[in-house]
């Protein structure tokens, strides 16, 4: 992971826009703040020789009201006004004094007086009139809240280039905000139907990487009803990215289903998310001097998440999860432009294009790649419970329906026979002498032979037919849509079927037939229990003719099966 950090810190140098290179060159120097000085001397230039150069490190690190000033390097030499642009900064007030009388300017971003008309993240300073080479401008830099580890940029631009800067700023904060909180407002609605509590994970996810991403941005606190969070500062930064860190080892537990591939991973995430919880807790609650401290305990926290989800998101795709390597490729994404992005700040410099564009679409990418690896997870879930399903519904033997389930479908082709008068058949089937094959051959060929019955009994039924197995050798089918002729047709194909050819079982040739008795639906309505009965009897009927045959019970009154007699063999 250091290895990564250099990598994305090199990133940084390789493309920033630094201060100087932005528009005019200029110095900047700093009056010591333990100096006595008014304002009005400062101005004046009665103590220009106290002033030592300086960098943006001692305009981060403010403990007290200091003053700066900026020596341009070159004159001005174009006609468009020019501004003093100050970026990557959150809690500096600076009151900036152009010259000549003119009024000065004080911007903080955390200000509740904020000009509207301005963006947050870039502070913009006009000039009374244009840099002179050598003609300092002096600016009072106060702390208006709790220092962080940002190193702001200063440039003087044009104002045109200026306002440019802060509209497209605008537009890609509070674009990413919106398509974020989009998908998470989608992630809630398909929660409240589905009652699936992934997806209510999913949108706090997003939801706080939209948060994310405009306090970062600066547009956060503009946002309709946050300026009651202006007190919080700076710590609302923090607030969200821990907040969204414990909504991710969240999601990732479920996501990946960390708990059943690897539990004591899924054990150093339930630690991970109370170690979370506390630093929630304590980021409102912390001291200002302990900040730092808490700071830097959070970021090894996230740290510490960082590789955990990564594992997880690694064993879920070794596990074969396609949803895990969504997430895993998501994950990567946010959290490497994010590293990135914090490095630019460590380092003092602007991020470049790479980094000022990726860092927000980073979010929304990634966002949408979990969306989609939670759609392949609740694909894969709803696979599984469709399996789950078939297996309650099918013998685990043959591979038919089991007697509840082809009972349910009888039920519904007499429901259909009653309100809109479709036929229904009931086929009865019974393997001949099965229990002679079981001790003959064993337990294991009469497996085998029932499931070479139940294959060529369904290679002959339609698609609408049923096929269960209604117990020991015994089997049902349901025909919808099927009279009495046509059911004897083709219960007459089935017998033929069966019997068509010996079952070659564990070395051993087994001649297999079958007796069926049908029953069809008439006038009466029969119950499923009436034409079940009524199936049996004519089972019964077609074993005492011989077996291996197919008869077909009458239409009128109910035929009950005859009492067996207890001689040798039953007639099963």
């Amino acid at each position: 992971m250091s290895r990564l950090f250099r990598l994305l810190s090199l990133l940084c140098l390789l493309c920033p826009a630094v201060a100087s290179a932005a528009g005019l060159a200029f110095q900047l120097e700093r009056l010591s703040p333990d100096h006595a000085a008014s304002g009005t001397a400062v101005r004046a230039g009665a103590l220009d020789e106290r002033f030592t150069p300086a960098d943006t490190t001692a305009l981060r690190d403010l403990d007290r009201p200091t003053w700066f000033r900026i020596v341009p390097q070159q004159d001005w030499l174009t006609d468009a006004p020019p501004v003093l642009v100050v970026r990557q900064t959150r809690f500096q007030v600076l009151t900036v004094y152009p010259g000549h009388d003119a009024a000065a300017t004080t911007l903080g971003a955390l200000r509740a007086d904020y000009p509207a008309h301005l963006t947050r993240g870039l502070m913009i300073f006009p000039f009374a009139a244009a840099p002179r080479v050598g003609v300092p401008i002096y600016f009072l830099a106060e702390p208006g809240g709790e220092p962080t580890q940002m190193r702001p940029v200063l440039s003087i631009e044009t104002r045109d280039a200026a306002e440019a800067a802060s509209l497209t700023h605008v537009r890609l904060a509070i674009g990413t905000f919106g398509a974020l909180l989009t998908l998470a407002l989608c992630g809630v609605c398909v929660w409240l139907m589905l009652r699936e509590s992934l997806f209510l994970l999913f949108s706090s996810v997003v939801a706080c990487q939209g948060f994310y991403v405009a306090m970062v941005f600066g547009e956060g606190l503009s946002l309709p009803g946050m300026e009651v969070l202006l007190p919080v500062g700076g710590r609302l930064v923090n607030l969200f990215a821990g907040l969204g860190a414990l909504c991710a080892a969240m999601f990732a537990r479920r996501m990946v289903d960390i708990g059943r591939i690897a539990p004591r991973l899924d054990r150093g995430f339930a630690a991970l998310q109370w170690a979370y919880v506390a630093l929630l807790f304590a980021v409102p609650l912390a001291p200002a001097k302990g900040m730092f401290v808490l700071v830097a305990l959070g970021n090894l926290t996230v740290m510490a998440g960082t590789l955990m989800v990564l594992a997880a998101g690694f064993l879920g795709w070794r596990s074969g999860s396609r949803a895990a390597a969504f997430f895993l490729l998501a994950w990567m994404m946010m959290q490497g432009f994010t590293f990135a992005r914090t490095a630019s700040f460590l380092l003092g410099t602007e991020a470049g294009p790479l980094l000022y564009y990726g860092f927000p679409l980073s979010m929304v990418v990634a966002g949408v790649m979990l969306a989609l690896g939670l759609a392949d997870r609740v694909g894969e879930m709803r696979l599984a419970l469709r399996e789950a399903q078939r297996r309650a519904q099918t013998d685990a033997l043959t591979g038919t329906l089991n007697r509840r389930s082809i009972l349910e479908r009888l039920d519904a082709a007499r429901i259909a026979f009653r309100d809109i008068g479709e036929p229904v058949s009931v086929l009865f089937i019974d393997l001949d002498h099965f229990k002679r094959i079981n001790d003959a051959h064993g337990h294991l060929a009469g497996d085998t032979c029932l499931r070479e019955a139940s294959k060529r009994i369904g290679s002959v039924l339609r698609r609408t037919d049923a096929l269960g197995r209604y117990g020991g050798e015994e089997f049902l089918v349901v025909l919808q849509g099927a009279a009495g002729p046509v059911a004897g047709a083709i219960a007459e194909q089935i017998r033929a079927a069966v019997a068509a050819e010996p079952v070659h079982a564990w070395q051993q040739t087994i001649a297999l037939s079958c007796s069926v008795g049908v029953a069809s639906s008439s006038g009466d309505a029969l119950s499923a229990e009436d034409l079940i009965a009524r199936a049996d009897a004519a089972l019964y009927a077609a074993k005492r003719e011989g077996r291996n045959r197919v008869a077909l019970a009458p239409l009128s009154s109910l035929v009950a099966p005859p009492m067996l007699a207890a001689e040798g063999e039953s007639l099963a």
